[in-house]
């Protein structure tokens, strides 16, 4: 198996944002000393040591930098002090950041920059955007993250800070390294340790060899890799810091991995995993997770080492780590492949084939590449600008000197000065006008390249999209929306919306005699895979009702179980798939108005004045897994009266992340939202589920299938 050497030598890379983009300042303050400044100060000083405490924690105890800053910004939003308010909301992000919670994180940091930017404050911008960029980093947006680099050097530029300047200097590193551009990568590395060396910055030092080691590496320059990672653990054993510990020694690990010395490099690998477990870095663990199973593949245990690349992906998964999820795949496959389970290998090969496409598409490329030419020019503008502005300071400091000599001295001089500044501006400008002309040319050549690779690409996914498009066709030719408008007309909705153009969410509903069966449905994944199980799924309903002749719900719901584990071969020893599905399902009997229900992980509400009464459901899926005794689900009775509503619905809507700080939406408030508004007519209930879910959105993605079902009786 030809692992790609990035494969093993990524972990240190997601900790620069951490070490590097904060003021050295702010992380030297003694704790002890700002201890006693929280109890001496008013409570207006107090916003700033509680944010000063904040930073000191965030990459030691990442729960004490939270609580620390969520402080601060009680303070500061009694006080109305914006400045120390958008700071706090940072330094909240920084810790959700370490602990490998990104998605919180990216909601503090639009709050942060909204507020920075409220009061025009450039290096809280600039600090915001570097902190969004590496949160991009670790979901593989690299055009995101190449953008918000480049924004925050500019602006550190313009501000003349040095120490920042590196710290957004290595950042836009990391996003060449994560493209494998590995000149420019150590182009950007080097850039940063040469400022970093200036300042003697330790922490800023060990975080460049690091990421220098990462290159040679890569390049398999072995022992110089090695050199740079042996300087950069010293200098973090001095300071002590954990977190960055573990991740060398990682990459020290992955070292002698290309050295072929497994077992030194697996030590290596338990002793950085037992750290990163310790420090609560989730995407540290990931990456060594995905290490060690490189370990035993490369030591002819196979089988363990599957088990330590699918530890990585489900890692990976909970993080939304898209680069630590394609190596796993890509190695997962690769190994079941030599083992002859060409099935498995394929799945996982395709998931790696998407999730590429995803990460690294051409559009991406070229707009990245505009980015820096732009960048790369405007800075060359600027550098123009300055040296014309120089020479002509020191022609008017010459001419001054001067003037207290004789005038045919200083005449003489003078026309020295002006014919030497026309003829050098001259060369200067013929030079520069010479470069940009180049660059001109080289970027139409790649311009039109890229043109070419998008147009093979844009018919490629013109395929694709419409396949998909036609399976959405199939699939909403199979859910029951007109026997559903035929049954309640105005007495009942549905609010269905995929995530994708396919959706792992579907509704179904049967009548039998005076009795009505309706489910709500939730396949394991969303989009393609979800849109298979679906069909599975529906299938399974159909046959356990209309062949059957089952109506009971718990019965039909333990007939759907056998199903799902015996369609996907689940009670095999070797069988990946282990999918399922969350259900509720209902019985509505006409006549006597009572309804049956059973349910797997999804409950139902029924809503009678104004007050909601919940069934709740058994807590497993429908589907097993090896190993596992099939469980019996519970069947429940209620005796309904007229003018109850009931609902049933999917996790999509309650896990949708919005609102003001980008937090889920949540169970409890579904049920105000329902309760609120179960007296007016279904239509209305409808549409302001629809409004609501758009304004709790607003800019970010849907993140589920969302599925709610209404039914006034």
């Amino acid at each position: 198996m030809r692992y790609r050497r990035k494969t093993y030598f990524t972990a240190f890379l997601f900790f620069i944002f951490v070490v590097l983009h904060l003021p050295q300042r702010s992380r030297a303050a003694n704790v002890d000393s700002l201890m006693l400044l929280l109890k001496s100060s008013a409570d207006t000083a107090k916003i700033r040591v509680l944010n000063s405490l904040s930073l000191h924690y965030f990459d030691k105890t990442p729960d004490k930098a939270i609580y620390y800053a969520k402080q601060s910004m009680a303070l500061a939003q009694k006080y109305n002090d914006t400045p120390g308010l958008a700071r706090a909301l940072l330094n909240i992000g920084r810790g959700y950041y370490s602990k490998g919670e990104n998605n919180k994180a990216l909601g503090y940091y639009l709050e942060a920059k909204k507020t920075f930017q409220g009061i025009s404050n450039k290096p809280g911008v600039a600090d915001v955007f570097l902190a969004m960029a590496s949160v991009y980093t670790d979901f593989g947006s690299y055009e995101k993250s190449l953008n918000y680099n480049l924004q925050a050097l500019t602006i550190r530029e313009e501000m003349n800070d040095s120490s920042a300047m590196s710290s957004s200097l290595i950042n836009v590193g990391l996003v060449y390294y994560k493209l494998h551009k590995l000149n420019l990568a150590l182009e950007y590395y080097q850039k940063s340790l040469k400022i970093r060396t200036l300042l003697n910055d330790e922490a800023g030092i060990s975080a460049c060899y690091n990421n220098i080691a990462n290159v040679h590496g890569d390049k398999g320059e072995n022992e110089t890799a090695l050199e740079y990672l042996r300087k950069s653990l010293a200098i973090k054993e001095k300071l002590g810091n954990k977190k960055g510990i573990a991740s060398t020694l990682n990459n020290i690990g992955s070292i002698y991995t290309y050295m072929n010395d497994q077992p030194k490099a697996r030590e290596y690998y338990l002793r950085s995993y037992e750290l990163k477990r310790e420090v609560g870095d989730q995407l540290g663990m990931a990456n060594t997770l995905g290490n060690i199973g490189g370990n035993y593949y490369f030591t002819g245990d196979k089988k363990t080492a599957i088990e330590y690349f699918l530890k990585a992906i489900d890692a990976a998964k909970v993080i939304g780590a898209s680069d630590v999820l394609l190596t796993n795949y890509k190695n997962v496959a690769q190994t079941y492949f030599e083992v002859n389970k060409f099935k498995e290998a394929a799945d996982y090969y395709m998931l790696a084939g998407d999730l590429k496409d995803s990460i690294y598409n051409i559009e991406g490329a070229r707009s990245m590449n505009e980015m820096q030419a732009k960048f790369d020019f405007e800075k060359q503008e600027k550098e123009l600008k300055i040296s014309r502005q120089n020479l002509e300071i020191q022609a008017l400091d010459a001419n001054k000197q001067r003037l207290f000599k004789n005038a045919f001295i200083i005449g003489f001089i003078l026309l020295l000065i002006i014919a030497f500044v026309i003829f050098n501006r001259y060369q200067l400008k013929q030079k520069a006008n010479a470069k940009l002309e180049a660059q001109k040319q080289e970027i139409i050549r790649q311009h039109n390249e890229l043109n070419i690779a998008y147009g093979q690409i844009e018919t490629k996914n013109k395929d694709i999209t419409d396949s998909i498009k036609y399976a959405k066709r199939i699939q909403l030719a199979f859910l029951p929306s007109s026997s559903f408008e035929k049954e309640f007309r105005d007495k009942g909705f549905i609010l269905y919306k995929p995530k994708d153009i396919v959706s792992g969410d579907f509704y179904w509903m049967e009548k039998k005699g005076s009795e009505l069966l309706i489910a709500a449905v939730d396949c394991t994944g969303h989009g393609v895979p979800g849109a298979f199980m679906s069909i599975v799924g529906f299938n399974l309903l159909n046959q356990a009702v209309n062949e059957h002749r089952i109506t009971k719900p718990s019965d039909i719901l333990d007939e759907m179980n056998a199903g799902v584990t015996d369609t996907l071969r689940q009670y095999e020893d070797e069988a990946t798939v282990k999918d399922g599905m969350d259900i509720a399902l209902c019985n509505i009997n006409y006549d006597t108005l009572e309804l049956q229900y059973a349910g797997a992980y999804n409950s139902l509400w029924i809503i009678r004045d104004e007050k909601l009464i919940e069934l709740n459901p058994n807590k497993f899926p429908v589907g097993t897994f090896v190993g596992e005794t099939i469980r019996k689900f519970d069947n429940q009775s209620f005796q309904l009266q007229k003018g109850d509503n009931i609902y049933l619905f999917t996790d999509g809507y309650a896990d949708q992340f919005g609102g003001p700080l980008g937090k889920k939406f949540k169970y409890k408030q579904l049920q105000q939202l329902l309760k609120d508004n179960s007296m007016k007519p279904a239509k209305e209930q409808k549409a302001m589920l629809v409004k609501t879910f758009e304004n709790w959105i607003g800019k970010l993605e849907q993140v589920d299938d969302v599925l709610i079902i209404g039914i006034q009786v």
